[in-house]
């Protein structure tokens, strides 16, 4: 598209109503998938809850109970991925904390003790443990990282991912969901997608919705993924997540998205990255209201557990997938 395609495309997303966009987004989403959803069957592995941001809707990261270590260790894991196995599982999905050990003495001590310099560096040894012993494929959401990270990862991965979230500068500030997360900063998350595209690695992202940004600056998010695909070609598949209050955090009074508003951003999404991209939202997140999602123009369920619960949605429970009558991603 043309700079003045998308002007006129924006435009329309924020003018049309929900059920238009949502008719045109089905026929694209059919053009490019047909009547295929697709999902992994999966484990995941909470390799640490320790993390130097302080994401004010987050209960992921968390101080550490009472006798319990900053990390799983090598047999943690492999009976983790082990169970998914015996389940039927094929990838290996790695859920952590960013950079835990810049602001947590635990989490500098464990590593100095099992001889690693870096969260990362002990992360690349589980996943090549898991490729070893089990064959799963590791996945990696392990933050924002730099290029020797990356690669590093990428051999002994199959893909890696990081939500964009947002590009709304303003929700780092004071009061803002983002505020003392120097590792939510857009151009930070803008720049490792970006390095992953430089270095060919299969790569996921996406946007949180109802985290205080407007719907322009969900479309500002959406274009600059586009664009960076478009550069590169590495981007396999775009999450649109809701938001979720959690008690014990600081938003846990803030309101959810509407449903409708869900629907027009995952709308949004398809018109935008078009027919071929793999656009997903979390089934457990709208698990009462989920057909409808399909009705708006995903194509993916994302990664399903038999085995372990959402670790950053724990409230959240899995849907019952009734076998053989759902395809399956690869």
């Amino acid at each position: 598209m043309t700079l003045r395609e998308d002007a006129l495309l924006r435009r329309r997303l924020l003018a049309d109503r929900p059920d238009v966009l949502m008719a045109e987004a089905r026929a694209l989403r059919d053009a490019g998938h047909g009547l295929i959803q697709s999902f992994s069957p999966k484990v995941f592995i909470p390799l640490t809850r320790l993390c130097r941001d302080y994401c004010h809707y987050c209960t992921f990261s968390r101080p550490l109970d009472r006798n319990e270590k900053p990390y799983l260790s090598p047999d943690e894991v492999l009976a983790i991925v082990r169970e998914g196995q015996r389940q039927g599982c094929t990838e290996a999905l790695f859920t952590l904390g960013d950079k835990p050990e810049l602001r947590h003495p635990a989490a500098r001590l464990a590593l100095d003790a099992m001889g690693y310099p870096t969260t990362i560096a002990y992360l690349v040894e589980m996943c090549a443990l898991v490729l070893k012993e089990t064959g799963l494929l590791p996945h990696v959401n392990a933050g924002v990282m730099a290029r020797e990270d990356l690669l590093a990862l990428r051999r002994v991965s199959a893909s890696q991912g990081l939500m964009l979230e947002t590009l709304a500068n303003r929700l780092g500030g004071k009061g803002g969901a983002h505020y003392q997360s120097p590792d939510k900063l857009p151009a930070a998350r803008l720049e490792t997608i970006r390095l992953a595209g430089a270095l060919a690695i299969p790569f996921t992202s996406g946007i949180l919705i109802g985290i205080g940004e407007t719907r322009a600056e969900r479309l500002d998010a959406l274009f600059a993924l586009r664009e960076l695909h478009r550069n590169y070609g590495h981007i396999q598949e775009i999450i649109v997540q809701n938001f979720r209050a959690k008690p014990r955090t600081p938003m846990a009074g803030a309101p959810e998205p509407e449903l409708e508003d869900l629907l027009w951003t995952i709308a949004a999404a398809r018109l935008i990255l078009g027919a071929e991209m793999n656009i997903q939202a979390p089934p457990n997140l709208s698990a009462a209201d989920f057909p409808r999602l399909m009705e708006a123009g995903i194509n993916d369920w994302g990664g399903i557990s038999a085995v372990t619960p959402d670790h950053v949605n724990p409230e959240a429970p899995w849907p019952a997938l009734a076998s053989g009558k759902r395809s399956r991603r690869p």
